[in-house]
């Protein structure tokens, strides 16, 4: 029985949210054991302890993406270290940007030392430049430059030394979560119906994959021409509102990569919720 391990999010990467975090892995961890393949569940250092099939991961520190990197020598990793890393923001930017991605406008700056100019682009989003949010303040809407200085201001007090500047797109703002050969596909809004196909939609959140994401989620936001643009892609989300079809969906693609059987890419079978 091929046995994998499971790491979870660290803590200070996950406050207030470490059961919520965890519960998508052990949740994965059960439908695995329905397709005969054992998963343990805990840090890092079960990589180094034990020899298994896979590594299912959801950390985020230097340090664990690093024993990552070892263990992608020999095993699949989902998601692999590198992919991770593209989820910091500051390396998002970066690759998404030129890259025929419906992606808006974003800026990195110093928060200690931005240009000038930069609160010329209120209205406007300033996010946290490295990790994904972990507090509210983490992503603020700046209605004019002095609330982009503001903002910044905090960001650097908080020890945070980069930001993302991104454009504001007026719209519905829309969840996601994937896999990334399309076999599950969830979208979420508050505003009432979701203005655009599963297939546009899916489209515009594959650049989860495009980062080399094979488990992600994120947001959209769906313009007045009904045109998603992606204005975040995290990498293992909690999968809060779809746990359970979302575990049974991972779990088939790692069994099937387990197999060495290259799941045959299909249009989502998903649905707007």
């Amino acid at each position: 029985m091929p046995s994998v391990v499971g790491v979870l999010r660290e803590p200070e990467y996950s406050p207030g949210r470490v059961e919520d975090d965890a519960a998508i892995l052990h949740r994965t961890r059960a439908a695995l054991a329905t397709r005969g393949v054992t998963m343990t569940v805990g840090t890092v250092d079960l990589i180094e302890r034990t020899r298994p099939a896979a590594v299912l991961a959801m950390c985020q520190s230097a340090g664990s993406l690093a024993a990552l990197d070892r263990a992608a020598e020999a095993v699949p990793v989902i998601n692999a270290p590198d992919a991770i890393r593209a989820c910091y923001r500051h390396e998002t930017v970066r690759r998404l940007t030129g890259a025929q991605m419906p992606f808006p406008p974003t800026e990195i700056v110093s928060t200690t030392h931005p240009r000038a100019s930069i609160g010329d682009l209120a209205p406007c989003w300033v996010k946290r430049g490295d990790v994904h949010a972990m507090v509210r303040d983490d992503v603020v809407f700046a209605e004019t430059a002095a609330h982009v200085d503001t903002v910044l201001a905090d960001f650097a007090v908080r020890g945070i030394a980069r930001a993302a500047v991104q454009a504001h797109v007026a719209g519905v703002v829309v969840k996601f979560y994937g896999v990334a050969d399309g076999r599950f596909f969830r979208c979420y809004t508050d505003a009432g119906e979701i203005p655009a196909s599963l297939a546009t939609l899916w489209t515009a959140a594959h650049a989860g994959a495009a980062l080399g994401l094979e488990v992600f989620g994120g947001d959209l936001v769906v313009d007045g021409d009904g045109r998603p643009v992606l204005v975040d892609v995290n990498d293992w989300p909690s999968f809060a509102r779809c746990r359970e079809e979302a575990a049974d969906a991972i779990a088939g693609y790692v069994a099937d990569r387990l197999v060495a059987t290259a799941p045959a890419l299909h249009e989502p079978q998903g649905q707007h919720g």
